[in-house]
């Protein structure tokens, strides 16, 4: 289970590749809960969770832009989660939630180098000079004294 306090520092702190690892993210630990509660027969609990999910999957779709080969390909994949969970829901098949857990993993995984690639590279500290003290960033290979 995600600790609450954690995303939500993890979230105001996220580029846009971040955010998008952050659903992908919840979407798995959802999937994971789904089979939990197969398991365990709480069909209660997993309409409560696909219902969740599916507003992850919206919230992914709001985020897709244009009409781009790699947009339009997201857009099947959420289509087709929804199916998966559609199906488990209804069938009662943790298969369809493994399933989905497969699918979702790769492009987390993706998102997350991403994130870490648009993640700026910026060290912050003093510096002591002949009798003088100095406030400096660095960013990559560039020193910006403050």
């Amino acid at each position: 289970m995600l600790n609450r306090e954690e995303v939500e520092k993890r979230i105001s702190t996220a580029n846009g590749a971040g955010l998008v690892t952050i659903l992908y993210e919840a979407l798995i630990e959802n999937f994971k809960d789904s089979i939990q509660c197969l398991e365990d027969k709480k069909y209660d609990e997993l309409k409560y969770i696909n219902s969740n999910s599916r507003d992850i999957l919206a919230q992914l779709i709001s985020t897709l832009e244009g009409d781009s080969e790699i947009a339009g390909n997201l857009m099947s994949i959420y289509i087709y989660l929804n199916k998966l969970m559609t199906d488990g829901e209804i069938k009662r098949d943790k298969t369809s939630f493994e399933n989905s857990i497969k699918i979702v993993k790769p492009l987390y995984e993706g998102f997350r180098e991403l994130e870490k690639e648009q993640s700026p590279k910026v060290v912050m500290g003093l510096t002591y000079g002949k009798g003088q003290l100095e406030e400096c960033v660095l960013e990559g290979n560039k020193v910006f004294k403050g």
